[in-house]
């Protein structure tokens, strides 16, 4: 929802006079909204409403868990066994027989819409209807179909035959478990996005809309500021070359002991000597766990960014630390990550990748962190070929010498995956979901 509300999608919407729009916003926690949300974005046609998170009953959660894997690909496998909340490894044996049983099943278009169905049939949220009831909707405009309060609202305007229109909140979330709701229209931001929804949710490609990612527009703007300005403010040298080391989070949880290795040999003159910028991942960035090597010269600390207790990602970035998110892109020459969407946003500034396949993830002794890049999604990045995957420290040191060296080694290859999986590149992503949103509404 917040790229949306932060974005020219917003803006234009509230502009149409003859509509009112009414804004929900689940509270996660059932604690006090903070004033800042709404600042700036009301309007005389605009109401915001703040929803109190609500426990599913048993059963609901039952039948949701009996049938995610409908939806089974690599992407379920990773989220069974490897995501960071299995602490240990799960059997390969398990694996095998889970497969056998949703594998097929996950073939099975029908099977998908009966589950969409028999929900929709027993669905009964009242917390949810009387804000139908207030308000009399004509449409739904669902910002992330995966949420939990997206789905209850979709569900509703199902029930009541209203017009519905979704998106997914990353390009991540479609490959991996089931959607609860097939939506009238359907927004992805590449065509990639466009083939799982076909393949995986039985959506169909009728239905179905390109419009780029709505947070990439910022990289359209003139928001640049010069290299000498930017390394000043973050008493980085602006003779030097800038490597980004950007932490997955949970995802990547011992990346500071990649980052100290590199550290270290720039320390020891084993890399090219270098700025170094670290940003922390929303997920974990309340650990603090790179503030050990802030009294290190020529290295800056990248989290800054508003943080929020009132999200359940726990953060909530300014137009501000876009700003600086765009800059930072734009200056550095390298970048040192894992399996992480900063790959996409490094590739709209033609910018390499060095993506770190060792070291961050065991589980039960064994070192899983490679098991991140075999996802639906990012598979699509490493076929590209954009991403320079390492395997140790010295393949991570002779990438990073490289690409400080010569940004542009790999261009054919990121143009590739900015080709592919960046969308429509033009800062009007925004403009295009607004534009749908009318479209569907007047029609």
């Amino acid at each position: 929802m917040r790229n949306i509300l932060r974005n020219q999608t917003f803006e234009i919407l509230k502009q149409q006079r003859d509509i009112r729009i009414v804004v929900l916003i689940l509270n996660i926690y059932n604690i006090e909204s903070p004033r800042y949300l709404v600042e700036g974005l009301e309007a005389e046609n605009v109401i915001f409403e703040f929803v109190k998170n609500r426990a599913t009953s048993k059963l609901q959660r039952w039948f949701k868990s009996a049938t995610n894997y409908l939806v089974f690909s690599e992407s379920s496998r990773y989220y069974i066994a490897e995501r960071p909340e299995v602490k240990t490894k799960v059997s390969n044996l398990y694996l095998f027989f889970f497969g056998l049983v949703y594998k097929p099943l996950s073939k099975s278009s029908f099977l998908k819409k009966a589950v969409r169905g028999i929900e929709l049939f027993f669905y009964r949220n009242k917390n949810i209807a009387r804000f139908f009831d207030k308000y009399s909707p004509d449409l739904v405009f669902s910002t992330a179909i995966q949420s939990g309060i997206d789905v209850e609202i979709l569900k509703e305007a199902k029930k009541r035959k209203l017009k519905t229109i979704s998106m997914p909140k990353s390009w991540d979330n479609i490959g991996w478990l089931l959607f609860r709701v097939e939506p009238d229209i359907f927004l992805v931001q590449n065509d990639n996005m466009k083939d799982q929804a076909v393949k995986y949710q039985a959506i169909n490609p009728q239905k179905i809309k390109v419009v780029g990612f709505p947070q990439f527009d910022i990289y359209k703007e003139d928001v640049l500021i010069s290299k000498e300005t930017y390394c000043a403010e973050k008493g980085l040298d602006p003779g030097l070359p800038i490597l980004f080391l950007g932490s997955e989070g949970l995802w990547s949880e011992g990346d500071d002991k990649i980052f100290e290795e590199l550290i270290f040999c720039r320390e020891k003159g084993e890399i090219k000597n270098c700025n170094i910028v670290i940003r922390p991942h929303f997920s974990n960035v309340q650990k603090n766990k790179y503030e050990k090597f802030k009294h290190y010269k020529n290295l800056y600390i990248d989290g800054d960014f508003r943080k929020s207790s009132f999200f359940g990602d726990k953060w909530d970035p300014t137009r501000q630390d876009q700003i600086n998110f765009t800059n930072l892109l734009y200056h550095c020459n390298a970048l040192v990550t894992f399996a992480s969407t900063l790959a996409l946003d490094m590739a709209c500034f033609n910018k390499p990748i060095i993506a770190v396949c060792y070291g961050t993830n065991f589980k039960n002794g064994e070192d899983v962190t490679e098991k991140m890049y075999t996802s639906v999604h990012y598979k699509d990045v490493i076929d590209t070929g954009a991403a320079t995957l390492t395997h140790s420290k010295e393949e991570l040191m002779e990438a990073v010498n490289k690409f400080l060296e010569n940004s542009y080694s790999k261009q054919e290859e990121v143009r590739m995956l900015r080709k592919n999986l960046c969308g429509i590149l033009d800062g009007k992503s925004g403009e295009r979901i607004a534009r749908s949103v009318f479209d569907y509404l007047y029609r």
